[in-house]
């Protein structure tokens, strides 16, 4: 009998794992091209738009990069994200809600809906950014 229960035990633990570990988790959704299309918030009030394809940003999930196209046109100091290059990235869930990493700075919190997601750190006087597919 107790044989049999090592045995269960052993194996239960065997196939335990950390589910927890979101470093190699895949970051289903963002997996392709999204366009930048707009940016608000900021100190100033900033309200931006911008035409699909003037910034691109690129998800790979398999390698954790996403390459950044910025080929918009600044004046006056209009913000527009990130500049052209690639970029590591993660998602991590601080307080239950998702937060994306771009090249280990937060851009703030995720939220994904088909074909747009927004990235939100106004609630740090930060930008909220809206992309598209």
């Amino acid at each position: 009998m107790r044989c049999l229960l090592m045995l269960f035990l052993s194996v239960v633990c065997l196939n335990c794992s950390n589910d927890d570990d979101h470093s190699d988790t895949p970051l289903s959704g963002l997996q392709g091209k999204w366009n930048l299309v707009n940016i608000t918030g900021g100190f100033i009030g900033v309200n931006q738009d911008f035409e699909k394809g003037v910034i691109v940003w690129d998800f790979n999930d398999s390698t954790k990069m996403v390459t950044v196209t910025n080929n918009a046109v600044t004046t006056g100091g209009i913000y527009t994200g990130l500049e052209s290059g690639t970029y590591p990235y993660s998602i991590s869930a601080p307080m239950d809600s998702d937060e994306l990493y771009v090249n280990d700075v937060s851009l703030g919190i995720y939220i994904l809906e088909s074909d747009k997601f927004t990235l939100n750190a106004q609630y740090k006087d930060g930008y909220k950014l809206s992309l598209e597919r």
